[in-house]
């Protein structure tokens, strides 16, 4: 049975045939993005009219059954000449996994030779996204193009202390936004995407997870990676303290559980190379994003009391004497070491793998020390420039390299203990694994 008629709708499918084929498409996941989404249609259209305009192009919005006329925003928009569109509500679990998935289908049944997606939430972007994001495949044969754009030194804070990190020193390869939202790839790893035994379960890649499972997958599975400067990314910013909950244990669980996927892929590797980055790139100054640091702290002190059971059985002794010892300090002088820090996710990786207990209650677990690691990055860089802190989250991406030995010894340790546990226990470890 052909897999696209699980995922499309029947008069998606029936656009589709009647569209025929597709050189470029650009797809567009959406969820009340009524004040932004027609926005980024329109620059996407004109990128591709204008960069792209000897190829059949289709616009593709993919909707999570939005009630605030995100869809109809989309509709809306012109066109130039040439541009197919397609608007539909995606089927399966909710999530931006699941939007992918439609659009993913719809790229295969057209057979396009490269997909881009773009955030429907970005207010900064421009024409020249479409070509940036572009080129790379369609001249260059590059499999996977990932976003290399100037933000906040307070905005992806999931991404500068843990996904950036951890796939640098796991995988051996420097991509500085691997869930930046916006991305290039060639049919090739479209149809290798779509093909993944991850879809229509209840599972994170289904849902935020989606963009660190994209990237890990285009790295470990041989597509030629590089990064594209796009200049500034402006979005609707969401609070570390406040709004990030689900949106880190999707991101984070899918990264652990893929550690298993491709454990002998990141126990070999030994050095580190950057991905190309193509096109200009120079920092400015951004407004700065209004960060609640008493509230993280707050919750860091909260999950102390809360998570004490779980830290004491995940944690090594030293790490776990060592955080405890962070709650006593006061809000002025409150740190959070680095080092520590990265003990603490490593820690925390094998404990996701291994360690008897649900895998959400782990992640959730590890929140409030995300939000003590979150709460000291403010107070380190409060007067210091964007591109310095930068060099700051570079530092942090070093030292996670320089302590993947600590990693590997304890989860060979955790790996034998696993495998010499009976066979009830071993199951029991297995509660809620990811599918991979």
């Amino acid at each position: 049975m052909d897999p696209a008629t699980q995922f499309l709708r029947p008069e998606v499918l029936k656009q589709v045939e009647e569209i025929g084929a597709a050189d470029i498409l650009v797809g567009i996941p959406s969820y009340h993005n009524v004040a932004t989404v027609g926005g980024v249609v329109e620059a996407a259209a004109q990128g591709l009219s204008y960069y792209f305009s000897g190829l059949k192009a289709v616009l593709v919005n993919s909707d999570g059954t939005s009630d605030d006329g995100t869809r109809e925003a989309v509709l809306n928009a012109p066109l130039p000449s040439g541009i197919e569109k397609i608007v539909t509500v995606y089927k399966g679990p909710p999530g931006k996994g699941s939007a992918l998935k439609t659009i993913f289908e719809i790229a295969n049944k057209l057979e396009a030779k490269m997909c881009l997606t773009l955030d429907a939430d970005s207010r900064s972007i421009t024409p020249h996204w479409i070509k940036a994001l572009g080129d790379p495949i369609h001249t260059q044969s590059y499999g996977y193009v990932t976003p290399y754009y100037l933000r906040d030194k307070h905005d992806g804070t999931v991404t500068n202390f843990l996904v950036y990190p951890l796939i640098r020193a796991l995988f051996g390869l420097k991509v500085r936004q691997p869930i930046g939202g916006d991305f290039g790839l060639t049919g090739g790893l479209v149809l290798a995407l779509a093909r993944q035994r991850v879809w229509g379960y209840e599972t994170d890649v289904n849902r935020f997870g989606i963009d660190t499972w994209m990237t890990t997958t285009a790295i470990n599975e041989g597509f030629r990676v590089c990064q594209a400067a796009l200049g500034v990314k402006i979005h609707n910013p969401k609070h570390p303290g406040k709004d990030m909950r689900n949106m880190f244990k999707q991101v984070v669980g899918t990264l652990f559980g893929l550690m298993r996927k491709y454990e002998i892929k990141w126990k070999t590797v030994k050095e580190t190379k950057t991905a190309r980055i193509i096109g200009k790139f120079h920092f400015v100054e951004l407004e700065e994003l209004k960060v609640g640091f008493p509230e993280l702290i707050k919750n860091f002190k909260k999950g102390a009391l809360e998570s004490k059971k779980l830290w004491v059985e995940i944690l090594d002794p030293k790490n776990y004497s060592q955080v405890t010892a962070l709650t006593g300090l006061k809000n002025t002088d409150f740190r959070f070491p680095v080092e520590l820090w990265v003990r603490i996710v490593y820690d925390y990786a094998i404990a996701y793998n291994f360690a008897p207990f649900d895998k959400d209650d782990i992640l959730e677990s590890l929140l409030p020390l995300y939000f003590g690691r979150t709460a000291a990055f403010i107070l380190e860089t409060q007067t210091i420039t964007d591109e310095l802190a930068d060099a700051v989250v570079e530092g942090i991406a070093g030292i996670f390299e320089r302590l993947k030995p600590y990693l590997l010894k304890r989860w060979e340790n955790a790996k034998q203990e696993y495998l010499g546990a009976p066979q009830k226990t071993r199951i029991r470890m297995e509660k809620k694994i990811f599918r991979l």
